[in-house]
C-alpha cells in the first residue's frame, strides 16, 4: 500500500525532529565537555529518552481523549504556577522571606524568580507545560463550540479568562518572555478558530499597553530593552552576554572554527549550553550551519502547518496550528535574542538547548501532532470505505473505481 499524504507529513516531522535532536546533543557535548565533561550530555540524553517515550505514548493515544482531559492539565499547571507565585510573593515580603526555605519543592530563587519545582535531583518548569495544555484546551473548547465562536462571551471572554489565569500566573513568576509566547499562542489559536477580529485587536492593544507598563516600571526590563540596541557600549555590564554572543557568531565566519574549537564557551559566554547554544553553533560551524538550523525550523513549521491543512476537524487544525506556532515562534525568539535582533530573554531553542522541561514539552507536542495525524488518517480511510460501500449498494463504482 502506498504512502498517504498523512504518512509523508508524519515521516517528515519525525525526520526533522530527529535531525534537530542529534544536532542538539552533538553541540551540547561540544559546548560543555571542557568544563563539565559528560555531565550535561548524559542528562540531556536522559531527557531525550524520556521525551521520546512520552512522544511515543501520546502518539498512540487519541488526541480527542486528551482534549477532553485538558481542563485537568490546565488545573494542574495553574496550581503549580500559583504555588511558585506564592513563594515569590513571600520572598518579596521581608518579614516572611525566611519562610520560603520551608516550602517543599521550591528551594531558593533563580535569577530573582521562582520558576522551577525541585523533585529530588530533577527540576521541572511548569510554565513550559502550560503551552501544550493551552493548545489542547483551546482546541477542545472551540471544537465543541464552533457556532458560538463569534460571540463575545462564549467565543472570546470565557476562553480568555481560563487561559488568562494561567498566563497571569506565569507573569507573576517573573517570566515575561514565556508570558508573551504563551499569550501569542492563545491569540493565534483564537484567530484561526474564528473569533471576531475586533476582539483580538483590542486584546492585542491591551497586551501592548501592559507590556509597556511592565517595562516602564521594571528597571531590569528597561535595561534589557536598551542593552540589545548597543551591547558593545555596555559589554562590561548588562550587555556582556549579548556582546559575547555576537562575537561568537561573528568569529565563526562562513564555515566556523571547527567542532569543539569555540573560545567563547569556556570563559566568556554564560548559558552557552542553554539559551545561547546557537551562538556556539555559529562560532564552531559557521553561518552555513546557522542558516541550515534556521532552514530546519522553517521546514518543521511548514510541515506542521501542512499537517493542519490535511486535518478535517476544527480541533485537529487548532492543535496543529497551536503547536506549529509554539515551536516556530520560540525558535524565532531564541535566534533573535542570540543575534541581537531582540532583547535578552530566557527562551530555549526547541530540541536543541539543554533543559528537561523544554525537552519534555517539545516532545509532548510532537506526540500530539503524530496522534492528530494518525487519527485524521484513520477517519479519512473510514470515510472512504463508507463511501465505497454506499456506492456499491447503489450499483456504482466508488471514487477510485471498483475495489
Amino acid at each position: 500500500m502506498g504512502w498517504s499524504a498523512h504518512r509523508v507529513v508524519r515521516a517528515t516531522v519525525v525526520g526533522l525532529v530527529l535531525l534537530l535532536l542529534l544536532s542538539g546533543v552533538a553541540m551540547l557535548y561540544s559546548t560543555s565537555f571542557a568544563a563539565c565533561s559528560e555531565y550535561y550530555l548524559k542528562r540531556q540524553a536522559m531527557w531525550v529518552a524520556f521525551g521520546g517515550v512520552l512522544a511515543l505514548g501520546l502518539s498512540l493515544l487519541d488526541y480527542r481523549r486528551l482534549g477532553r482531559a485538558s481542563w485537568v492539565l490546565m488545573a494542574m499547571v495553574a496550581v503549580a504556577l500559583a504555588y511558585l507565585a506564592f513563594a515569590h510573593v513571600l520572598y518579596k515580603l521581608p518579614p516572611l522571606k525566611g519562610l520560603v526555605q520551608y516550602l517543599p519543592l521550591v528551594g531558593g530563587p533563580t535569577k530573582g524568580g521562582f520558576r522551577w519545582l525541585h523533585l529530588g535531583p530533577f527540576s521541572l518548569q511548569p510554565s513550559e507545560f502550560a503551552k501544550p495544555a493551552i493548545v489542547l484546551f483551546l482546541a477542545e473548547y472551540y471544537q465543541h463550540r464552533a457556532r458560538h465562536t463569534e460571540e463575545f462571551k462564549r467565543g472570546f471572554l470565557v476562553p480568555l479568562v481560563c487561559c488568562g489565569v494561567v498566563i497571569g500566573l506565569i507573569f507573576l513568576g517573573k517570566n515575561l518572555s514565556t508570558t508573551v509566547i504563551t499569550g501569542s499562542i492563545m491569540v493565534v489559536m483564537m484567530f484561526v478558530a474564528g473569533v471576531r477580529l475586533r476582539y483580538l485587536l483590542a486584546l492585542a492593544l491591551l497586551g501592548a499597553i501592559a507590556f509597556g507598563v511592565v517595562v516602564k516600571f521594571s528597571r531590569e526590563h528597561q535595561r534589557r530593552m536598551t542593552t540589545y540596541r548597543d551591547p558593545e557600549a555596555l559589554q562590561q555590564g548588562e550587555g556582556y552576554q549579548l556582546w559575547h554572543s555576537q562575537l561568537a557568531l561573528g568569529s565563526g565566519g562562513w564555515l566556523g572554527l571547527g567542532i569543539t574549537q569555540s573560545r567563547m564557551k569556556q570563559y566568556y559566554l554564560p548559558e552557552a549550553h542553554t539559551d545561547f547554544i546557537v551562538a556556539i553553533v555559529g562560532e564552531e560551524l559557521g553561518f552555513a550551519a546557522v542558516a541550515g538550523l534556521i532552514l530546519l525550523y522553517c521546514l518543521l513549521g511548514g510541515s506542521i502547518f501542512a499537517m493542519a491543512s490535511l486535518a478535517k476537524t476544527k480541533g485537529a487544525i487548532l492543535v496543529c496550528v497551536g503547536i506549529g506556532w509554539t515551536l516556530a515562534f520560540q525558535a524565532f525568539v531564541n535566534i533573535g535574542v542570540v543575534s541581537g535582533f531582540g532583547p535578552t530573554t530566557g527562551v530555549t531553542a526547541p530540541f536543541l538547548s539543554y533543559g528537561g522541561s523544554s525537552m519534555l514539552s517539545c516532545m509532548a507536542a510532537v506526540g500530539l501532532l503524530l496522534s492528530v495525524s494518525r487519527v485524521c488518517e484513520q477517519d479519512a480511510q473510514a470515510a472512504d470505505l463508507q463511501e465505497v460501500g454506499f456506492s456499491r449498494s447503489l450499483g456504482q463504482p466508488g471514487p477510485g473505481g471498483w475495489k
